[in-house]
């Protein structure tokens, strides 16, 4: 697969909810096509990691691949497709000499990927907080398929 250039042109806006409450919106780098979520933040360093990135998934009954091999710890936020926020992980940068792996996710309508602390920082907790997510490009894309 060619490495694509980034940031990736399309932008959304998150907010986490706790309730009736909800935080301020968070831009957010948008993760649309296939090959755009595949390589996700690959080809990137943790300076060039702006905003948080949102992949979003065809489906939450499809299979969808995110190549991980990134050179920084990232924060993955699980979302199912409800709006609750299913999981969450650190997923570890690749060191020298360990394999590039893909992981593939499925159940969950998209994932957000936060700098390292995000998540402590606003306090998320799984299966408690929801996410309200506004993107203009993937509803678009979703109207033409």
């Amino acid at each position: 697969m060619q490495q694509l250039s980034f940031p990736f042109s399309n932008k959304c806006y998150f907010s986490v909810c706790d309730g009736n409450r909800s935080y301020a919106p968070v831009e957010a780098e948008e993760a649309i096509t296939t090959a755009e979520i595949y390589q996700s933040l690959n080809y990137r360093n943790q300076f060039q990691f702006r905003k948080p990135l949102v992949l979003h998934f065809p489906g939450v009954d499809q299979q969808t691949a995110v190549w991980f091999g990134y050179s920084f710890d990232v924060e993955v936020i699980l979302v199912d497709a409800t709006g609750t926020i299913s999981k969450t992980f650190t997923m570890p940068k690749r060191r020298e000499g360990d394999a590039l792996f893909v992981q593939f996710f499925i159940d969950c309508a998209y994932a957000i990927l936060v700098p390292v602390g995000f998540c402590k920082k606003w306090n998320i907790r799984e299966q408690q907080h929801t996410v309200k997510l506004t993107s203009f490009a993937f509803l678009q894309k979703q109207k033409i398929s």
